[in-house]
């Protein structure tokens, strides 16, 4: 089965309906992505990829159902099909990353 990806308005629906979050996974702080992104602290939180491509089944769980976001959407959709495919862990890719949102942040 195919990871689910989403544009930026549907994670934002997601994230609201599902009670969930955004996880950043790049290298800016999280309060740069927070003012790009318009979003609540709540709702945006800062993952390491190597951490996440190396963890236990209880640490990956921490993760579903959350959408991955990256700078393009391709580590982003690694890490979803990774634990996907390693623990069937639920977690979404934001389709084009960050960049589809606000353009290249370097």
């Amino acid at each position: 089965m195919a990871i689910t990806e989403m544009n930026f308005e549907e994670a934002i629906r997601f994230t609201k309906e599902k009670n969930t979050k955004l996880v950043w996974i790049g290298r800016e702080p999280i309060e740069y992505i927070r003012e790009l992104t318009g979003l609540e602290e709540s709702q945006l939180i800062k993952a390491e990829p190597n951490n996440l491509a190396y963890a236990d089944r209880a640490e990956a769980e921490k993760f579903s159902d959350h959408v991955f976001v990256c700078y393009h959407g391709n580590s982003s959709r690694y890490l979803a099909t990774l634990l996907k495919d390693k623990f069937g862990i639920n977690s979404i890719s934001m389709k084009g990353g960050i960049t589809s949102l606000v353009g290249e942040i370097f």
